[in-house]
């Protein structure tokens, strides 16, 4: 009974309060919109929990969960408690559509938050766009989500082609000019390698190979020979979390050597894992605070938090989804008293320029991608990433 009248708006709500009252519905609950109850505050994603981008798609998650289990534990949202209900596409744009549709028409998300990866999250938009669903800070630098102004997409970091331009233009001032690039075989990677593409005529590096790299790791070996024959000064890897690890394992298990430049959907911990002493070197662009830096208040936030839920082993993926879940709550905040997906976006929308702890965003009604600033970050021998 309680479902049902949240679906059709209580419209007996002011003529019978006292029979509501009897069934233990309240007229804040009836009459708050899709997504809040008076307990909580419903958010759906789609993301990978199983498949080659499982790990870091997990990274992301636990980052995340470590903001939203603070602000639960201190009560909620004006006493709602967030809960996010993930769904797993395995990196499928066809099941992360029918995930969207899942998470909006039966669970009655209140926002879609950090759909992991470009191909579910394009699949996704569309959807989330038609029902008028928030759709915030997606794990994927796609230019597709920045450059098109769309009323219900958010995002807080800056994108592949500014991560990109920033590797090629690096790579022109030290003097590498012959450069190679691996790119998945998808509308990531393609659109990548066009921000490569442009940034190598601007800046005068030369594109001596270019080689497609299947998610399942097929046909690897023939993008390793297709590199590998020109004998490149650096690889540009525009692909995320497994398969850019699987082509520098299997560049360098063929006996060939080169400096590799990743974006910023690596993660270090899977890095030194698979890699182990070969991962020393490689570079990586990155758009969030480095999750050790004590001179900054969001990381020393997000250090004391990890190290209380017992994790010892910080990534820059899980420094991203903490800040994201930051700005969430910071929406959530602006929402009003019954958050509606209309007033989030409104809240979102009013922040202006909100400092979340040394990591500035600013938005606007007309402008709903913040995040310019690109750090490259070299790989050191203890895991971890120095400037």
């Amino acid at each position: 009974m309680h479902t049902y009248f949240k679906k059709v708006g209580c419209p007996f709500a002011r003529l019978f309060p006292s029979l509501f009252l009897c069934f233990g519905i309240s007229l804040a609950s009836a009459q708050t919109g899709p997504g809040a109850t008076d307990t909580e505050i419903l958010i759906g994603q789609s993301c990978q929990l199983t498949g080659p981008l499982a790990a870091l798609s997990s990274e992301v998650r636990q980052g995340a969960s470590l903001y939203f289990d603070q602000v639960n534990a201190a009560g909620g949202i004006r006493g709602r408690k967030i809960k996010v209900i993930a769904l797993d596409d395995a990196y499928d744009p066809k099941k992360a559509a029918e995930n969207t549709r899942t998470l909006i028409e039966q669970e009655k998300v209140l926002a879609l938050f950090q759909y992991a990866g470009t191909p579910p999250a394009l699949a996704a938009v569309p959807i989330a766009e038609e029902a008028g669903v928030p759709f915030i800070t997606p794990f994927t630098g796609s230019d597709a989500l920045r450059k098109k102004f769309s009323p219900y997409v958010f995002n807080i970091k800056a994108g592949y082609s500014a991560e990109l331009e920033t590797m090629v233009k690096q790579l022109a001032t030290i003097g590498v000019t012959k450069v190679a690039v691996a790119y998945l075989n998808n509308p990531f990677g393609t659109d990548g390698l066009a921000s490569v593409e442009k940034a190598a005529a601007a800046s005068g590096v030369s594109l001596v190979a270019k080689a497609p790299v299947e998610v399942d790791r097929s046909k690897i070996d023939l993008a390793v020979d297709t590199i590998a024959k020109v004998s490149p000064q650096a690889i540009i890897v525009v692909s995320a979390g497994k398969p850019s690890i699987d082509f520098v394992d299997a560049y360098l298990k063929a006996g060939h050597r080169s400096t590799f430049y990743m974006l910023s959907v690596i993660s270090n911990a899977q890095l030194v894992a698979a890699l182990g002493e070969r991962a020393r070197g490689i570079v990586v662009s990155q758009v969030v605070p480095s999750p050790w830096n004590q001179g900054i208040a969001v990381s020393r936030e997000f250090q004391a938090l990890a190290r209380k839920a017992g994790i010892q082993d910080f990534t820059f993926s899980q420094m991203e989804g903490f800040v994201s879940a930051k700005f969430l709550v910071e929406g959530l905040k602006r929402a009003g008293n019954k958050p509606t997906r209309e007033s989030l976006v409104r809240g979102l929308e009013s922040m202006g320029k909100v400092d979340l702890g040394g990591f500035v965003v600013e938005l606007s009604p007309t402008q709903h991608s913040s995040g310019r600033s690109v750090d490259m970050m070299i790989l050191g021998r203890d895991g971890k990433f120095t400037r």
